[in-house]
C-alpha cells in the first residue's frame, strides 16, 4: 500500500475513534474525542509502518484536531462507525458493506459519510453517481426500509469541508444491480481477468494486478 494511501487509513482510525466517542456521548462536542483519536492516529501510524518523525504525522494530526473542532458534518446522532451494512435478501447475491459513518438526520433522513484525505473534492454529480455510496444507500434502506430517504456524503478531513447530495432510489437501485451483475460473472467466469484502465488509479491491488 502507498505511503499516502496508508496515512489515509491512519486518519480514518482517528476519526473512527473520535466518531465512536460521539456515538457514546452524543450531548458532548465531537472535539471532546480528541484524546481518543490522537491515540489511535498514533497506534495506526505504528501499525501501517509509517515514520513517526515524519512531517506528515504531525500534518495528519492537525487535519484530526481542524476536523473535529470545525465538526462540519454536525455529529449529533450517530447510528454508525465501520457500520456493517448487509443484504441477505438473495441467496446468490449476499452484499456486505462497511460505511465510514452513518448519521441520523431526523424526518427519515439517514446518511452515509465517506471520509475522503484529498483535497480534490468532488462535484455534486459525481457523489450522486457514486457506485459504492449508492450501493450503501440501497443497503441502508433494506436495514430500515424503502419509506427512509437517503443522503451521500463525501467527507474531506484535509480541508476541512463536505459535498453531499440526496440518492435517488433509481441510483440506489442501478449499483445494487450492477453489484449483482458483476457477481454473476465472477461466477460464471473459471478465469476471471482484470481489465485496466482509468479506474485502476484508486485500487489497492495495483501491485498484486498481474495485468498492472
Amino acid at each position: 500500500m502507498p505511503p499516502s494511501w496508508r496515512v489515509g487509513s491512519a486518519v480514518h482510525a482517528a476519526l473512527e475513534a473520535a466518531y465512536r466517542h460521539q456515538a457514546a456521548e452524543p450531548s458532548g462536542r465531537l472535539s471532546d474525542g480528541l484524546t481518543a483519536a490522537l491515540t489511535a492516529l498514533s497506534s495506526a501510524w505504528h501499525r501501517y509502518q509509517l515514520q513517526r518523525t515524519d512531517r506528515s504525522y504531525t500534518q495528519a494530526a492537525r487535519w484530526v484536531r481542524q476536523t473535529l473542532h470545525a465538526d462540519v458534518l454536525r455529529t449529533s446522532d450517530v447510528l454508525g462507525v465501520e457500520e456493517p451494512l448487509r443484504d441477505s435478501s438473495a441467496e446468490r447475491h449476499r452484499i456486505i458493506g462497511f460505511a465510514d459513518l452513518l448519521l441520523g438526520r431526523g424526518e427519515g433522513v439517514i446518511e452515509v459519510v465517506d471520509h475522503k484525505v484529498t483535497r480534490r473534492q468532488a462535484a455534486e454529480h459525481e457523489v450522486a453517481d457514486d457506485l459504492q455510496l449508492n450501493l450503501y444507500g440501497a443497503l441502508v434502506q433494506h436495514r430500515w426500509g424503502d419509506r427512509v430517504r437517503v443522503r451521500a456524503t463525501l467527507h474531506y478531513p484535509v480541508v476541512p469541508s463536505a459535498v453531499t447530495v440526496p440518492l435517488s432510489s433509481s441510483g440506489m437501485q442501478a449499483a445494487r444491480d450492477r453489484v449483482r451483475e458483476v457477481a454473476d460473472r465472477a461466477r460464471a467466469d473459471d478465469v476471471y481477468e482484470p481489465v485496466p484502465g482509468g479506474h485502476c488509479g484508486s485500487c489497492p491491488w495495483q501491485l498484486r494486478c498481474p495485468a498492472g
